[in-house]
């Protein structure tokens, strides 16, 4: 691993903990015992430090959204593979929840325009998803964007509550179960949106 790489992860872990705000230079410096020149040589300041983990993370997940194309399994609509793909980005990398949430509840205070095109390209994708399915009528010029945000915040929401100490969610089998948690709500989702949108 390489000195920025490791910058990288121990950063991506204080920002996954304590949010933006909530982690100095200083704390990062202790927390990789190096000197802070060492990380103003391979980021300009904070932001574009915590801009740099949250665009690979975006990338990561488009990456494996494009791959649906490529390896689409017979049985499975493109939409389950989507959902899916955002799933494996999730059991790749489960920071890349906190990340987001904490990003969100802070209503996109430290990303910039920048990152629309990360965002754009994953809803292109979901579109020509779309395209591929008998849609109802009433479903056929729906917002793009609303549906995004469904399935992300769904994923997301659903993937912390059972990841939480506290005592949510009465099935034991999900709770603190990654892999398990993750494989219920790729499918939950996947056949929700199926049975809500597409013509039987």
């Amino acid at each position: 691993m390489t000195k920025k790489e490791h910058i990288l992860k121990v950063a991506e872990e204080e920002f996954c903990k304590y949010g933006f705000d909530a982690v100095s230079m200083n704390d990062l410096v202790k927390k990789l015992n190096i000197n802070k020149a060492t990380i103003y040589y391979h980021f300009k300041d904070k932001k574009n430090l915590y801009q740099t983990i949250i665009k690979n993370a975006l990338e990561k997940s488009n990456t494996n959204i494009k791959a649906i194309f490529e390896e689409k399994e017979e049985h499975k609509t493109l939409l389950e593979a989507y959902i899916e793909a955002i799933v494996i980005t999730i059991k790749e990398n489960p920071n890349v929840v906190s990340l987001s949430l904490h990003e969100l509840a802070n209503f996109s205070a430290n990303i910039d325009e920048s990152f629309i095109p990360y965002i754009q390209e994953a809803i292109n994708i979901l579109e020509k998803v779309l395209e591929e399915l008998k849609l109802k009528e009433e479903y056929k010029n729906m917002d793009i964007h609303t549906l995004f945000a469904f399935i992300n915040g769904t994923i997301q929401t659903f993937y912390a509550i059972q990841m939480s100490t506290l005592p949510i969610g009465e099935n034991k089998e999900l709770k603190h179960n990654s892999q398990k948690t993750l494989n219920y709500i790729s499918y939950f989702v996947s056949n929700i949106i199926l049975d809500a949108i597409v013509k039987k």
